[in-house]
């Protein structure tokens, strides 16, 4: 929320409670910054309303005079612009007085009157009483509020609105500069007789429930005066406030977006963890903080984050750096966000050859370094040529990474000679380091535009590096899905037709090549590798090569035969000719699967005789979408409804081959909507027990799908949905149901408990 109101008013409220107050370097010797007291002075210092004297001190104990209050009556009223324009009340006041119009002003609002005898008293010093009356007046209150006993209603209104609590006083003393700072601040943020407050009268922005997110210290990017919160970045302004990160409160920017005052908000405290992994559970609602403890802390993924000055959520937290740290900020015992303040790892740096990798980094142990390469604990031995790398000094782990794209450079932006970011084979890439931007720049030997390059990227996706991998590597292969004709803009091919051709790559990508004929039209759903010639993409296609053999996850083969740290699995969907449905899929997939040659399109084999990319067709099972049928129409044409993991959908058309209580299949896609009954491959009157992928039955295993659907009931309408472990201990007859047969590797999708 955003409004209008008084810089002065915010800092002053802050005081209302010592645990919410700012710091502040103190500008003045003789008061005590960290007070309330003190936090009023500085504030209005600062905002001019009030100023020290030239000795460098405030002078707290000395008074006020009657001329001196009027004008921050006025300021307070919002009036400023109005005081050049009035004319003399009184009697002892000249137009020539620097406090002429301030006077005019007040007395025409009725906040403060003269004496008796016409005369204001302008150099006379301000009393409790009167300070207060002004005070009051301003919030709006008058004799009918108070009563008619002047002082007294006026001071037992200000003790009830809190505003004189703590000071002890007679109404005829001289008010000092310093308890009247205290009152003006106290008055400022308290409620109006109209509900309003008199901060709406001035003219800052407030942000309310803004989280300060980061100062220099936590984000480099920033200025030494800037201040990163949840609102935006602003300057820290003339006060010298000193910012607590990850704390909520209010802040108030003037129109120099300087911050002139931050209230935190009350009742707030905090726990720091330092984490070594975050990750979700399978089929969970919560994030998982394991810490340097070796404790485990869960949270919904829907619980707020603060990630890199931006609002995000728990799930975002997965995968972040090992050694960050995660702040819990809490309103009395409740939860309200999360602050990241993530490891700066070193690097990134480019692998130029795997006989330096023990050299990249000044490793703090060689001997106990962790390697983590894609997200999987591996040995230095893993590491290959471009890697890109970065260390944890904090932890002494070295991390690596092998994203890349190879394509054709198209396109540097904003110039080649200033690049920042550059278009490979249709698509925009961020430079994120001084090598890359040094070799796709006009320096000597650059890439020029139309030459084939190969984009390292690093954690967040920019471009750190550039090369031409001339050997054979996994970022030229792929699968065609699809062809298409676009009109060129380009100015000197301008309304001539091209052809582009579509290939999911092996690294999961998506990429659109420009080429220089229509041949591949009807190669959708083809193996290929990707060359580049004139800066158009040149497609082969190679015999195909197969294997057979179980999928072994925990030994990561194939047939017996060991995947590459670099593998890739892709499969085939669905599809014709011209348009096809290929996905990359993981090795957990396919895990317990006996191939058939039949069953896989293609394998590429590095130089070890590693498996580097495997093709398989539809193997899975992951395109449909499997459930219980429930209700089917009398005459098999009609609608038909499905149970779902709980939830039911429905769909259309004439199967004359179904019936309530069946488990199936349902897939719609290119090749058009396919309802299939599944296998039955097991029926029972008890589980045995399961594993992660591992289901018992009758003394037997079978390999069961991750997200397998129970279903009990005495028949087919009564269906529900339940859970694994309940289903042990449910009695009935029991029936497992496959996407295929066991031989041909199907898993078990459907678990049915026919409990009547």
């Amino acid at each position: 929320m955003i409004k209008k109101i008084t810089a002065l008013v915010l800092a002053l409220a802050f005081a209302l409670s010592v645990s919410s107050l700012p710091t502040f370097a103190a500008t003045y010797a003789d008061v005590d910054a960290s007070s309330e007291m003190g936090t009023a002075v500085e504030v209005l210092s600062a905002l001019d309303v009030l100023s020290g004297y030239g000795d460098g001190n405030f002078h707290p104990d000395d008074s006020l005079t009657r001329a001196q209050f009027a004008k921050i009556a006025v300021y307070l009223l919002g009036k400023a612009d109005e005081a050049v324009t009035r004319t003399d009340a009184f009697s002892d006041v000249s137009s020539s007085d620097w406090y002429s119009n301030f006077v005019s002003v007040v007395a025409s609002e009725g906040i403060i009157e003269g004496y008796p005898d016409g005369s204001f008293g302008a150099n006379d010093e301000i009393t409790y009483a009167q300070a207060l009356t002004i005070l009051i007046r301003l919030l709006g209150y008058t004799a009918e509020d108070v009563g008619y006993k002047w002082p007294q209603g006026y001071i037992d209104k200000a003790a009830a609105l809190k505003i004189t609590e703590g000071v002890t006083f007679d109404s005829d003393d001289v008010i000092t500069r310093g308890v009247a700072a205290l009152f003006i601040y106290r008055a400022l943020f308290t409620d109006m007789k109209s509900g309003a407050q008199l901060v709406t009268n001035m003219d800052v922005e407030v942000y309310e429930d803004t989280v300060i997110t980061a100062t220099r210290e936590e984000n480099s990017a920033l200025l030494e005066n800037e201040i990163q919160t949840s609102a935006g970045t602003f300057k820290k302004g003339a006060l010298d406030l000193d910012f607590e990160v990850g704390y909520e409160g209010t802040v108030v920017v003037n129109d120099d977006s300087e911050i002139v005052a931050f209230m935190q908000n009350e009742n707030m405290s905090s726990e720091s963890y330092v984490t070594t992994r975050v990750y979700t559970e399978t089929n969970s609602t919560n994030v998982a903080i394991l810490t340097d403890s070796g404790d485990t802390l869960y949270y919904d993924v829907e619980t707020p984050v603060y990630k890199n000055g931006s609002k995000t959520t728990a799930a975002d937290l997965v995968g972040i750096t090992e050694g960050s740290t995660l702040t819990m900020f809490y309103k009395g015992s409740v939860l309200q966000y999360i602050l990241l303040n993530e490891y700066t790892l070193q690097g990134p740096k480019t692998v130029e050859s795997t006989s330096t990798v023990s050299s990249l980094f000044s490793y703090s142990d060689l001997s106990t370094l962790k390697v983590i390469r894609k997200g999987i604990t591996a040995s230095l031995s893993d590491i290959e040529q471009y890697d890109v790398c970065y260390y944890s000094e904090k932890t002494n782990t070295l991390y690596a990474y092998n994203d890349r794209v190879t394509g054709v450079y198209e396109d540097a932006s904003p110039i080649k000679a200033n690049v920042s970011t550059v278009t490979v084979s249709g698509k925009e890439y961020t430079l994120g380091s001084s090598t890359a931007i040094s070799k796709m720049n006009e320096s000597e030997g650059a890439f020029k535009i139309g030459d084939r390059v190969t984009l390292l990227l690093g954690t967040d996706g920019e471009v750190v590096d550039v090369v031409d991998l001339t050997s054979a590597d996994i970022s030229i292969y792929g699968v065609v899905i699809g062809t298409e004709e676009r009109i060129s803009e380009d100015d000197d091919k301008k309304g001539r037709a091209e052809y582009y051709v579509n290939i999911l790559m092996a690294d999961g990508s998506e990429m659109s090549y420009l080429t220089d004929t229509d041949d591949y039209e009807e190669k959708a759903g083809k193996f290929c590798e990707v060359d580049f010639e004139n800066s158009y993409a040149k497609l082969t296609f190679p015999k195909s090569v197969t294997i057979t053999g179980k999928v072994d996850k925990d030994t990561k083969t194939v047939g017996g035969v060991a995947l590459a740290s670099d593998y890739s699995i892709l499969e085939y969907e669905d599809g014709d000719d011209y348009d096809a449905a290929v996905s990359k899929i993981t090795l957990a997939d396919l895990d317990g699967i006996t191939l058939r040659a039949a069953k896989v399109k293609h394998v590429v084999y590095n130089a070890k005789g590693e498996i580097l990319v495997l093709y398989v067709d539809n193997v899975s099972g992951n395109r449909n979408t499997y459930g219980m049928m429930i209700e089917v129409p009398d005459d098999n044409d009609g609608t038909y409804t499905m149970l779902v993991n709980g939830v039911t959908t429905t769909f259309s058309g004439t199967y004359n081959s179904f019936s309530a209580g069946d488990a199936v299949s349902y897939y719609s896609g290119i090749s058009g909507v396919e309802v299939k009954q599944l296998t039955r491959v097991a029926t029972g009157t008890s589980i045995n027990g399961y594993t992660d992928n591992i289901i018992k039955m009758n003394g037997q295993s079978y390999l069961m799908a991750d997200d397998v659907a129970v279903y009990a009931g005495a028949y087919a309408g009564e269906f529900k949905s339940v859970s694994l472990d309940d289903a042990l201990s449910l009695a009935g007859t029991i029936v497992f149901y496959a996407n295929a047969s066991i031989s041909e590797g199907g898993k078990v999708r459907i678990i049915k408990i026919i409990t009547g």
